[in-house]
Formats: structure tokens, sequence, C-alpha cells
């Protein structure tokens, strides 16, 4: 039996009533994707927003190997209350839980002109898989145009499973107060049911 790690093949995790699966941009049929889920919605006038989302997401990382959810939990109020994207990261050899905590911690305070963290905390603990890094924190973001601060929470993942060559890699972002009861500990229970299959050793 080979030790050398695996690579991940495949992943799935569960998710509470209403997130839907982003198609991004350069995927055949997707130009139409922003109207056909805001039809089913039954909120049209959701269709700008999700066209935004869209756009936002291809310049985060035009390849598509970042995949998204959008989270829409009440379309009669008309707002996205926050997206999910989601990748795998290729460890390296000394590419650790610790030394992935060590790292976002290093920039718990981090601030540039336009951008600031606030109220940063990170955990680890136990996953099905292997390890889980977890970490929190508001970003404030300038409008350049109202000339105020934009506040968004993130709340970020990496999953470790034993053997594999991958991290799983996902970030939740909401700019809208009141999306969430409890915005850690929703998006922790996503993460907790993470499962991936592993495939060929690396």
């Amino acid at each position: 039996m080979s030790l050398r790690p695996r690579d991940i093949v495949d992943i799935s995790f569960e998710a509470p009533e209403g997130w839907f699966d982003v198609e991004l941009l350069g995927e055949p049929g997707s130009d139409d994707w922003p109207e056909r889920l805001a039809s089913a919605l039954a909120s049209p006038g959701m269709a700008a927003q999700l066209r935004v989302l869209q756009q936002v997401l291809h310049a985060e990382d035009p390849t598509g190997a970042t995949r998204a959810r959008v989270y829409v939990p009440e379309p009669t109020a008309g707002v996205i209350s926050a997206y999910q994207t989601y990748e795998l990261l290729r460890l390296e050899v000394d590419d650790t839980p610790e030394s992935y905590l060590a790292a976002t911690d290093a920039e718990s305070a981090h601030r540039e002109p336009g951008y600031e963290v606030i109220g940063y905390r990170s955990w680890r603990t136990a996953h099905p898989l292997g390890e889980l890094v977890g970490f929190t924190h508001l970003t404030a973001l300038e409008d350049d145009a109202a000339g105020d601060a934009l506040l968004e929470q993130r709340v970020v993942f990496a999953i470790f499973p034993v053997g594999a060559a991958q991290a799983f890699h996902t970030i939740f972002r909401s700019g809208f107060i009141g999306g969430f009861d409890d915005m850690v500990a929703e998006t922790q229970a996503i993460a907790d049911s993470v499962r991936v299959t592993l495939g060929e050793a690396a």
C-alpha cells in the first residue's frame, strides 16, 4: 500500500435550505443564470445582484477552479445574505494545520488603505476527515464613492483530510447584517459536513 498522499477527486457537503450553486461566467449556459435563479426565487429584481456576484467571482478567479454558492434564505427581502467560495489547496511537505494557523494569525491585524481586519479570532479542532482550522473577522472595506467603510463578516475554514494531497479551503462572506443568527456556528456546521473521495497517489 502506498503511503504517498492521494488527490481529492470528489467533494460533497450539506447545506441548509437557501443555498444555491453559482454558474460561473464562461461556463456553458451561464449567461442567463442570474435571471433563471431570480425567476425561480420569484424575485426578479435580484438578477442584477446575482450578475454582479458572477462578475466579482470571475475577477477573483477567471479559471473557474474556485467554485461558489450563494445564500438567499429570504428571497422576498431581495438581498443576497452571503456567498461561499471553495477550492482545493495543494499541500507542500511543510504545509500543516499548524503552519496554516500560524500564517493566518500573523495577518490578524492586517491593515492597508481601504482595508482593515477587525475582531479576528481563530480556532483549531478535530474534523471527521482529519483536522480543521477556522478563523473569522470583520473586514472594513472603504467605499470610495461614499467615503464610508463597508463591513463584511468573513468565516474561513481549511480542512486537512488524512492522507490527502490537498486541503479543502472555503470562505463565507456576508455584508448583510441579520443574514445569520450565528454565522460562525451555522457555517461551521456546513464545514463539519464536508466529505471527500481520494483517488490515486499524487
